[in-house]
């Protein structure tokens, strides 16, 4: 994770799992170095995921 809301990583760690608050954002930067292909991305609330918050990066290299 880069940034939240305006601001730095609140850990200035990696983190794989983020929770963003209402009307809140994250800007990512994922290392896809040794996996080329179809990744998923998704919120791990189901109902978010039936609601659009799944979909699919297709990395080409």
């Amino acid at each position: 994770m880069l940034e939240y809301n305006d601001a730095a990583s609140p850990t200035g760690v990696p983190q794989d799992v983020v929770l963003i608050p209402a009307r809140g954002w994250v800007r990512l930067r994922i290392p896809f170095t040794t996996q080329p292909g179809r990744s998923v991305y998704h919120c791990h609330i189901l109902d978010h995921e039936d609601a659009g918050m799944m979909a699919t990066v297709d990395v080409r290299g």
